[in-house]
Protein backbone atom coordinates (compact mmCIF):
# COMPACT_ATOMS: atom_id res chain seq x y z
CA UNK A 1 0.00 0.00 0.00
CA UNK A 2 1.58 3.28 -1.06
CA UNK A 3 1.27 6.35 1.07
CA UNK A 4 0.40 9.75 -0.27
CA UNK A 5 1.69 12.83 1.47
CA UNK A 6 0.44 16.35 0.97
CA UNK A 7 0.70 19.80 2.49
CA UNK A 8 -2.54 20.83 4.14
CA UNK A 9 -4.25 24.03 3.15
CA UNK A 10 -5.50 24.32 6.72
CA UNK A 11 -4.24 27.59 8.21
CA UNK A 12 -2.53 28.35 4.88
CA UNK A 13 0.21 25.76 5.52
CA UNK A 14 0.78 25.23 1.80
CA UNK A 15 1.29 28.95 1.19
CA UNK A 16 3.43 29.27 4.31
CA UNK A 17 5.78 26.57 3.01
CA UNK A 18 5.95 28.28 -0.40
CA UNK A 19 6.61 31.63 1.27
CA UNK A 20 9.39 30.13 3.39
CA UNK A 21 11.01 28.55 0.33
CA UNK A 22 10.77 31.86 -1.55
CA UNK A 23 12.36 33.67 1.39
CA UNK A 24 15.30 31.27 1.50
CA UNK A 25 15.65 31.46 -2.27
CA UNK A 26 15.98 35.26 -2.08
CA UNK A 27 18.37 34.91 0.84
CA UNK A 28 20.53 32.49 -1.15
CA UNK A 29 20.61 34.89 -4.11
CA UNK A 30 21.47 37.89 -1.92
CA UNK A 31 24.19 36.10 0.04
CA UNK A 32 25.80 34.50 -3.00
CA UNK A 33 24.80 30.97 -1.98
CA UNK A 34 22.63 30.33 -5.00
CA UNK A 35 24.98 27.67 -6.31
CA UNK A 36 24.58 25.73 -3.06
CA UNK A 37 20.84 26.14 -2.36
CA UNK A 38 19.30 27.92 -5.31
CA UNK A 39 18.76 25.19 -7.86
CA UNK A 40 17.29 22.80 -5.30
CA UNK A 41 15.02 25.49 -3.87
CA UNK A 42 13.86 26.51 -7.36
CA UNK A 43 13.14 22.88 -8.20
CA UNK A 44 11.25 22.31 -4.94
CA UNK A 45 9.19 25.49 -5.31
CA UNK A 46 8.29 24.71 -8.92
CA UNK A 47 7.30 21.13 -8.12
CA UNK A 48 5.15 22.17 -5.16
CA UNK A 49 3.44 24.84 -7.24
CA UNK A 50 2.85 22.36 -10.06
CA UNK A 51 1.32 19.69 -7.83
CA UNK A 52 -0.31 22.18 -5.43
CA UNK A 53 1.25 20.43 -2.44
CA UNK A 54 -0.26 17.05 -3.30
CA UNK A 55 1.58 13.72 -3.65
CA UNK A 56 4.77 14.93 -1.98
CA UNK A 57 7.79 12.83 -2.93
CA UNK A 58 10.39 11.71 -0.38
CA UNK A 59 12.89 14.19 -1.89
CA UNK A 60 10.38 17.05 -1.53
CA UNK A 61 9.57 16.01 2.02
CA UNK A 62 13.26 15.95 2.97
CA UNK A 63 13.88 19.31 1.30
CA UNK A 64 10.97 20.89 3.19
CA UNK A 65 12.47 19.62 6.45
CA UNK A 66 15.89 21.05 5.46
CA UNK A 67 14.31 24.39 4.61
CA UNK A 68 12.51 24.56 7.94
CA UNK A 69 15.63 23.49 9.83
CA UNK A 70 17.42 26.51 8.40
CA UNK A 71 15.37 28.59 10.86
CA UNK A 72 16.34 26.54 13.91
CA UNK A 73 19.25 28.00 15.92
CA UNK A 74 22.44 25.93 15.76
CA UNK A 75 22.60 25.40 19.54
CA UNK A 76 19.14 23.80 19.43
CA UNK A 77 20.12 21.48 16.56
CA UNK A 78 23.09 20.17 18.57
CA UNK A 79 20.95 18.96 21.47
Amino acid sequence: MSQHYYISDKDNEYFQVLSTISHLLEKAKNEGNYAVWGESLEKLKTQLEDNEGQNITPWQYNMIINVLLDFVPEDIKKI
